[in-house]
């Protein structure tokens, strides 16, 4: 029991290091929120026929008031009530999935769920919109909507229908920094839906700016090529400042050189040189987006702080 507890701990420790764990963030409202961890979500629903939903991290769950006499104190047989419901446009219920979770480390695992009805009961999704509620006893505390579209795979030996699925993939992004005065990097959700059967897809070009919006500085920049298959990714894009292969200054560009003066700034995305997202910056009082970087690290958390972007 002591080594899976080790082992669940340096799993999450890997996830919260090299993941987008947008909910870190909940030190913004001092009332804590039961909330589904966004990125953990972008990464890990999928349409294969059915909807797919993996490993999912949330935090603010309540401790369920019925006991589970397993190690999951949410559980679809014995213990507190987590489920997922699929809807369509209409509000009509497509699929229910109630879920096994667990708190590791001050935080929720839900690894795995069972489908009511059965797994024959997983229904088939056709091009259209849909919603998935996250609901605690039955009462919803989240909505995550999405679209759903189909097309036919060029691969020759493997032809097949494609989902494509639509939604906070394009808008959301999260700003992330180890400590305070530390590297920052962008976590965006990419994909290229040409990309299917290609062998072997060309590269295309990424670039970033943090950009002062006072006097048009720019603090920091990186660019670097990446491959994008025609499914969402996260994709973590870095910094380094101005000129830095001119001037040879390969030192970081810490996260303190924004929060240091109080101001707005914007961070430009482009792909292959055009303008594809925008996710604008506020600092006051050293507080960024309103979210108080210091607690953050008194509480031990990676600094991730949730961005919506627009052209």
């Amino acid at each position: 029991m002591f080594k899976t507890i080790i082992f669940k701990s340096l799993i999450l420790m890997s996830f919260m290091t090299f993941n987008s764990f947008s909910s870190f963030a909940q030190t913004k409202n001092t009332d804590c929120q039961a909330q589904v961890d966004m990125g953990s979500l972008l990464n890990n629903i999928s349409v294969n026929g059915g909807l797919s939903v993996g490993r999912l991290y949330a935090t603010c769950l309540p401790m369920p008031v019925k006991k589970s006499q397993t190690s999951y104190e949410y559980h679809p047989y014995d213990g507190g009530k987590f489920s997922s419901v699929l809807k369509s446009a209409d509000g009509q219920t497509i699929n229910t999935f109630v879920w096994y979770g667990e708190q590791i480390t001050g935080l929720w695992e839900l690894s795995r769920y069972e489908i009511v009805g059965g797994a024959n009961s997983l229904k088939k999704l056709t091009n259209g919109n849909y919603t998935l509620e996250f609901a605690l006893e039955d009462k919803v505390f989240q909505t995550f909507p999405f679209s759903v579209s189909t097309v036919e795979s060029k691969d020759p030996y493997n032809p097949k229908t494609v989902y494509l699925l639509d939604g906070m993939w394009q808008t959301y992004a999260t700003l992330y920094a180890p400590k305070i005065d530390r590297f920052i990097q962008l976590n965006v959700w990419l994909r290229d839906p040409k990309n299917l059967g290609e062998f072997k897809p060309a590269p295309v070009q990424s670039g970033v700016r943090l950009i002062r919006e006072k006097d048009k500085k720019i603090l920091a920049e990186g660019s670097e090529k990446i491959v994008l298959a025609y499914h969402w990714q996260s994709y973590p894009l870095h910094f380094r400042k101005p000129n830095f292969e001119q001037t040879k200054d390969y030192s970081e560009f810490k996260l303190s050189e924004v929060t240091a003066i109080d101001g707005n700034y914007v961070i430009e995305f482009s792909l292959n040189g055009k303008p594809y997202s925008a996710y604008k910056l506020s600092v006051k009082n050293g507080r960024l987006n309103d979210f108080d970087l210091v607690q953050m690290q008194k509480d031990k958390y990676k600094i991730i702080i949730p961005l919506n972007g627009g052209s």
